[in-house]
């Protein structure tokens, strides 16, 4: 009977934000087995996200995630005889992977699907700690001995996503640059337009030099914003790829965003956030983490109303998000950069 090789299977299908937050992860895994071959199986449209710093040795591409696919996939993966495999998705489709190859080790994330429901839909907190999804992934390295040494281990970048990013914003005139992402998979997670041009002005007109940036999917709720803004943001939506957009994220002192992906990649590169929260909560795991973060949000007895924002809001008001006034973003964003100024 043939051997188990030194090869670790990760399975994380999606989505952006928690591949991001597997950095530490990822970092913990490398650090303590630096000769075993890492794999991750993920949707084929994050495949250039782990291109440098050697964290991974292989991706493994996952098209449309449907059974036919799945189980070719899963033939494929039994050919590379694995030593260990981390489920660190949970869901139905990494399940029929996870629970039909074998390993030596088997590892899965550990879901809180019913402190959620208890919290969304009873009103019912039965967290006694709130822990984040990086730390989550992190524990799960942990039982394999690999413990995350840093408190922020970040996402490396290639030198030719940093190229570009140096080719796309050019010369800045010595002004700060200030990124702004007013996208989100969900329209409930947004913060209003039109509160994202106000901020956006009156960062303008501050002096700071405002980006806008997102996937192909944000490029009409983004023009939006910048024709309500009146001040022309350098407009980089959809054209750049998940790591440029890392390197451009680098080059920012901040971003404001919704709680969405680039809320993790930037603080995964070390630049800190403003980020709007409202049907979803700091008890899920995705709130920031970095110290001069900060997560603005308002305290209605409705929140929170959705585990990850795809419902529409109750009543049709969005008031957890609209309630946040500009004024209030513009002097947490102040804050955030006269702190980062600061030396530690």
């Amino acid at each position: 009977m043939s051997q188990a090789t030194g090869k670790i299977c990760v399975i994380r299908l999606g989505s952006l934000g928690d591949l991001v937050l597997m950095v530490p992860m990822l970092h913990a895994l490398r650090s303590r087995f630096p000769s075993k071959e890492i794999h991750l199986v993920c949707k084929e449209k994050y495949a250039g996200l782990f291109d440098a710093g050697g964290l991974i040795d292989s991706f493994i591409p996952v098209k449309r995630g449907d059974l036919r696919e799945l189980i070719r996939l899963r033939a494929a993966l039994s050919r590379e005889r694995y030593e260990t495999i981390i489920d660190a998705h949970g869901v139905i489709r990494s399940n029929l992977l996870f629970h039909s190859l074998r390993a030596g080790k088997k590892l899965q994330i550990r879901k809180d699907e019913f402190k959620k429901a208890a919290l969304i839909v009873g009103r019912i907190n039965l967290y006694r700690r709130i822990e984040s999804h990086a730390e989550r992934y992190a524990a799960l390295a942990a039982r394999l001995g690999a413990e995350t040494r840093a408190a922020h281990p970040g996402l490396p970048v290639s030198p030719a996503a940093e190229t570009r990013a140096e080719s796309v914003l050019g010369g800045d005139g010595g002004s700060v640059n200030l990124a702004f992402a007013p996208g989100a998979r969900w329209p409930t997670k947004r913060w209003p337009p039109e509160h994202f041009a106000r901020l956006i002005s009156d960062a303008a007109a501050r002096g700071y030099r405002c980006i806008l940036v997102g996937g192909i999917e944000d490029r009409v709720a983004n023009a939006e914003v910048s024709a309500l803004s009146g001040c022309s943001p350098l407009d980089l939506t959809g054209s750049l790829s998940v790591m440029e957009s890392a390197a451009v994220l680098k080059r920012c002192a901040a971003l404001v965003t919704n709680d969405s992906a680039p809320l993790h990649l930037a603080e995964s590169v070390g630049t800190p956030v403003i980020a709007f929260f409202g049907p979803t909560v700091r008890e899920f795991g995705y709130y920031p983490r970095l110290p001069n973060s900060r997560a603005l949000e308002a305290t209605l007895a409705c929140r929170p109303c959705s585990r990850n924002g795809k419902r529409s809001c109750p009543y049709g008001t969005k008031k957890c998000l609209a309630s946040i006034e500009p004024r209030a973003a513009i002097e947490a964003l102040i804050g955030t950069l006269e702190k980062s100024r600061r030396p530690s």
